[in-house]
């Protein structure tokens, strides 16, 4: 049985999509069909236990049905726009998630404007993680420069006014992180692209074009106070959209194991999609810390910026 790190997402994009209202520990003894079923459904979804030939098959039976709702309700409605593709299969399963949006929106035979907007908005959140309130969390800040010049009346924080709009050509920009308790033995930074201000979902971008990454992990440089996450200004990425910059601060070394799927001592690099999901259930599961034994390990900042072509 392979487990899918991802499912989760593909899972809130068809909840989302196909307006189910079914809650998911039902779904879950329904599928399973055990006593612990709930459980278990969630462990499926969130890639901690391994998807079986015979679930796969009776999740997207589950789905399948859904799927057969909505198109009965559109069609009253004529909110379809074509005839839809084949039912969904088990190695669907296994599809990139935002090719399994594509594929989902297919056996749909189209979607509502208020579904598709509410999907988009859902996988978003997943897609990033809000830092936890409060006045003595760290802070990341997005400085904008001029490309011609260094620091000068072009520097602003991000904050207060809203994001800070970067012109391609124009502007470089920096991250740091303030307000921290010292220097953290490492830091993991990723960007999350909302293409919603130029008239796109999520899907019909590649996971490449909205999930973008620093190398990580690294062990920032520490500059009067502040934490550079790049070692000097860089020209902005030429990709239009909102972005959102997740910065995880890692204080405990054990922590990097718990955090970081690819083990205890990673090599600086670029997670792909199954690592990058794996690495947000993570980080979830490490800044809720329910049982408190990891308090304190990791703090999470956050912070977005505008580019336009």
């Amino acid at each position: 049985m392979t487990a899918i790190p991802n499912l989760y997402l593909k899972w809130r994009a068809f909840r989302e999509l196909a307006d189910v209202n079914d809650p998911d520990n039902w779904i879950g003894n329904h599928v399973f069909k055990t006593e612990d079923g709930a459980q278990r459904f969630s462990k499926l979804l969130r890639g901690d236990l391994g998807c079986s030939p015979v679930i796969a098959q009776d999740l997207t039976r589950f789905m399948n049905d859904w799927i057969g709702v909505a198109r009965s309700r559109a069609e009253k409605g004529a909110a379809t726009d074509g005839a839809a593709a084949p039912a969904l299969e088990p190695a669907d399963l296994e599809l990139p998630v935002l090719s399994f949006v594509t594929r989902l929106l297919g056996a749909l035979g189209g979607a509502a404007t208020r579904n598709l907007d509410r999907a988009h908005q859902a996988l978003l959140r997943d897609m990033t993680l809000e830092p936890p309130r409060g006045h003595d969390n760290p802070r990341l800040v997005v400085e904008r420069f001029s490309a011609s010049r260094s620091f000068g009346a072009d520097v602003q924080p991000s904050g207060g006014t809203g994001p800070l709009v970067f012109e391609v050509g124009k502007h470089k920009g920096q991250l740091a992180v303030i307000a921290a308790k010292g220097a953290p033995v490492a830091a993991y930074t990723f960007f999350t692209r909302d293409p919603a201000p130029i008239g796109k979902h999520l899907w019909d971008l590649s996971w490449g074009e909205t999930m973008l990454w620093l190398p990580a992990p690294i062990v920032p440089t520490l500059s009067d106070g502040r934490l550079l996450l790049l070692r000097q200004a860089e020209p902005v990425n030429p990709m239009p959209g909102r972005f959102i910059v997740t910065c995880a601060l890692v204080w405990q070394k054990e922590a990097i194991a718990r955090l970081d799927p690819r083990g205890a001592t990673p090599s600086a690099g670029i997670m792909d999609e199954a690592e990058t999901s794996r690495f947000l259930t993570n980080l979830r599961r490490l800044t809720e810390d329910k049982l408190r034994k990891w308090t304190g390990a990791v703090a999470v900042a956050q912070a977005e910026y505008v580019v336009k072509a």
